[in-house]
């Protein structure tokens, strides 16, 4: 039974019926976990399609706990740089953008550019961009120079500073103050 609600769910999803797969993929991560446990790669997988439905149907406060659980849990298990790990980071930044919480948005941003950036430059390149971006009040190169982030060593603390020295001549003056900042950003980061 377990197996044909996962069909029906994954089915849902690629359909677009977002709604509906949400659903059906809150119930499974439910049995699952108490089944299989927390950690099982199954409950991690209904927990990541959770938050991908969420964010389909613009659900941000809903999908800011489920993102955090699963963001941590991939970190311990997968790292911060695979690619699990960052599909959720970015949904959670997305999630916090939307929610007007900038601070922790940009961390995250700061941090997944980081584990990034020895394995896909461009896609860190964009997050940077979207941390300049989202700054609100903020300095991101204040919060990379010490060369941590919420306890959090940076391995390329100075290659992110030099492409945000980059990224900031880019960008026109004032560029997070307005809401226009959604215009320059995406789920993906900066928009070329």
């Amino acid at each position: 039974m377990i197996e044909e609600m996962q069909d029906e769910a994954r089915s849902l999803l690629s359909a677009g019926e977002y709604g509906h797969a949400l659903a059906e993929f809150s119930v499974l991560r439910e049995i699952r976990s108490r089944r299989e446990g927390p950690y099982s790669p199954m409950y991690l997988s209904n927990l990541h399609d959770s938050v991908r439905c969420m964010s389909h149907l613009h659900l941000w406060a809903d999908a800011t706990p489920l993102c955090r659980e699963l963001h941590g849990k991939y970190v311990r298990t997968h790292g911060r740089g695979e690619a699990d790990t960052v599909d959720v980071a970015k949904h959670w930044a997305w999630a916090l953008v939307h929610l007007d919480d900038y601070p922790p948005a940009v961390r995250l941003y700061l941090l997944t550019a980081d584990a990034l950036w020895d394995v896909d430059r461009d896609q860190a390149h964009r997050l940077l961009g979207a941390a300049l971006t989202h700054r609100h009040g903020l300095e991101p190169e204040t919060l990379v120079t010490p060369g941590e982030i919420d306890g959090v060593g940076l391995r390329h603390a100075d290659d992110v500073l030099a492409d945000l020295t980059s990224l900031r001549t880019h960008l026109p003056d004032g560029a997070e103050l307005d809401r226009t900042a959604f215009d320059r950003t995406s789920i993906d980061g900066l928009v070329a």
